[in-house]
């Protein structure tokens, strides 16, 4: 038997997995600030809002609270400060998840230094797997580091077999490591697209992240297009 010791390639396609011809290198681009700024030693909270309703929550800011101090346009990031509190905000959209590590090495120098970090993320909440009925159009779960922030979310516990992605479980991940404060926050949304999720924008303005009740993504629920 002429094959006898030889490794042969497989000749179907089904033997070959999903990701055996993503080339993720070649369009690999390496991610850097737009300006060379400093990291303040102490920040009292950073959040980091994930998602594009959070992103448009922040963008549609009218009362000019908060002044973007850095960005990254390759992943849709960017970040704030508020201008009369020590509070820093990271808002970051449509990226990809296999640099979602990276991402958060970026963002090390302002993690390291908050004294707490809340990462808030949106899902559809058609992915929120429970045995209960679910009667409401948004439903909120919080998971903590094992240190203890004084920041008080009353939530429940997302249970598991429910988890965390992205850029915002790399940041708790870092956090429960270096024995700090951190706590993610996932918004399970029926419509993602809706201008205004009222549990949403509580939540934003007691982190002081708005303040005006007009801050929201804009939308055609929200319009008079086709009525």
């Amino acid at each position: 038997m002429t094959t006898y010791g030889e490794i042969v390639e497989p000749v179907s396609r089904t033997a070959w997995e999903d990701w055996d011809d993503i080339t993720f290198e070649n369009s690999y681009i390496k991610l850097d600030w737009m300006l060379k700024t400093t990291v303040p030693d102490i920040i009292n909270t950073l959040v980091l809002l994930e998602g594009k309703y959070l992103y448009d929550c922040v963008k549609n800011q009218s009362d000019n609270v908060l002044t973007m101090i850095n960005s990254i346009k390759e992943v849709n990031l960017n970040v704030h400060k508020h201008q009369q509190l020590n509070l820093y905000i990271c808002v970051i959209r449509d990226y990809n998840l296999l640099q979602s590590s990276e991402i958060v090495e970026i963002l090390k120098p302002y993690i390291l230094v908050s004294k707490n970090v809340v990462a808030i993320q949106t899902k559809p909440l058609i992915e929120f797997q429970t045995h209960e009925l679910i009667n409401k159009s948004c439903l909120i779960r919080t998971i903590c580091s094992t240190k203890t922030s004084n920041l008080n979310f009353d939530y429940p516990k997302l249970q598991q077999p429910n988890f965390i992605s992205g850029v915002s479980a790399g940041a708790i991940c870092l956090r429960e490591q270096l024995d700090l404060p951190g706590t993610a926050v996932v918004c399970y949304m029926e419509h993602p697209e809706v201008y205004k999720v009222e549990e949403i924008q509580k939540l934003l303005k007691e982190l002081k992240v708005i303040s005006n009740d007009n801050s929201g993504p804009d939308n055609v629920f929200n319009s008079n297009l086709y009525i």
